[in-house]
Formats: structure tokens, C-alpha cells, sequence
């Protein structure tokens, strides 16, 4: 439902971005059934200014209390977190030993992170982290996602994300590392993978994790 308060006949949804989480402006002293438009839209902290909007509380235009429509970034919950994978090859295993930390960003709102291992006599795969991307009363048509990981000195990175896509690709980027089973070899890498999120003519919010992966074989 729309605020019912306009500026040159455009509502104010159209103009402010929706309260996601965090602090809460000031009381602008303009409700929607009953409650402040403060508590509707998101703290300018989190974002940037618009032009004047022609209303005012205490002499200042509420463009300055909120953030401007497509300006609002947050940090997902895997910011600034590590994840792992770690594959030792078992005696007399053949092949390629490898591990992965991969993500993927789905299309209806949700991430996963996941850590897996396979060859060397072991396999298998766990979800490590998940959760939410999509802001609460949002849209992900609205989105845009974009993966992208560090340089590895070891490990092989790839990503189906390296410029903006739709969210609607449900993109996915990974780390990998592979070691001969039957070898002495031992291999480890560190990659930041940054996912950055856009809603359509918005700044974009960057949120990052840290992907370790090693390998080994067993002679």
C-alpha cells in the first residue's frame, strides 16, 4: 500500500528506500496507520540524500532522514566470515584429490555457502551458511548480483557472475584445489570472494568472505 504522502506527484515508497534493520530516523510526524514514516523507510545512514521532497519537520525537508530510493546498502550475514574445505587422499586412492568453497545466490531470495571434498577415497558436500539476501518486502526482480573473487596463487577460482547479471540467474562462484592422490603433494589457497548486490539504478552494497581450500595426497 502505498504512503499516500507525494512529492511532484510521485509517493514517497517511489522516493525513499523501504526500513530494512538498524537504528530509525527521527519522528517525521507523518504516519501511516499510525505509525511514523520513520519506521517505514530506511535511516539516510544506510544511504544517501534525495533532492527536497517539499516537507518538512522542525525547518529541515525529510529528504534528509531517509535514504534515497535505490541508496540503502547492508552487509549479508557471511561478511566478513571464513569458510573451509580440506581433502587428504586415503592410502592407495588414484585420481585428483580436490575441495571447494562455493556460493550461490538464488533467484527466490536465498543464499548457501558450501564446503566440499572429493576424490581420494573421500566425497560429499555441506551447506555451511545460509541465509537471506533479498531485503524483507523487496523484489529480486529489482536485483542485480555480481561474484568476484581474488587472485589464488594456487587454487582455481571461477564465478558465472563477473559483471552485474539478474538476480533471476541465481548466480554462483566458487574456489577449487587439486592435488594427485598418489603424489607427496600438498597444496593450500586463501580467496576473499565479494558478492555485490545493486537494486536497479542503486548503489551496490558488498559483502565478502574469506575461502580457504587444501589438498594432499598420500604417498
Amino acid at each position: 500500500m502505498a504512503s499516500g504522502y507525494r512529492s511532484a506527484g510521485v509517493d514517497f515508497d517511489d522516493l525513499f528506500d523501504a526500513y530494512v534493520e538498524g537504528p530509525v530516523a527521527q519522528d517525521s510526524g507523518r504516519r501511516v496507520g499510525g505509525t511514523d514514516l520513520s519506521r517505514r523507510y530506511a535511516h539516510i545512514q544506510y544511504g544517501s540524500k534525495r533532492a527536497d521532497v517539499g516537507h518538512r519537520v522542525n525547518g529541515m525537508d525529510v529528504s534528509n532522514l531517509w535514504a534515497a530510493r535505490g541508496s540503502a546498502t547492508y552487509r549479508l550475514p557471511f561478511h566478513g566470515k571464513g569458510y573451509s574445505a580440506s581433502n587428504g587422499a586415503k592410502t592407495n586412492s588414484t585420481g585428483t584429490v580436490s575441495a571447494t568453497v562455493s556460493i550461490q545466490m538464488y533467484a527466490d531470495g536465498t543464499y548457501a555457502i558450501r564446503s566440499g571434498v572429493a576424490g581420494g577415497g573421500n566425497g560429499g558436500s555441506s551447506t555451511v551458511a545460509s541465509g537471506q539476501w533479498l531485503p524483507a518486502g523487496a523484489n529480486a526482480s529489482e536485483y542485480e548480483i555480481q561474484i568476484t573473487g581474488s587472485s589464488p596463487t594456487k587454487a582455481s577460482f571461477s564465478t558465472s557472475a563477473p559483471s552485474f547479471v539478474p538476480a533471476s540467474n541465481s548466480p554462483s562462484a566458487g574456489v577449487s584445489i587439486s592435488v594427485p592422490a598418489r603424489s607427496a603433494n600438498y597444496e593450500s589457497d586463501n580467496v576473499s570472494i565479494s558478492v555485490a548486490l545493486r537494486r536497479a539504478g542503486g548503489n551496490a552494497q558488498v559483502s565478502s568472505f574469506s575461502a580457504s581450500v587444501s589438498a594432499s595426497g598420500w604417498v
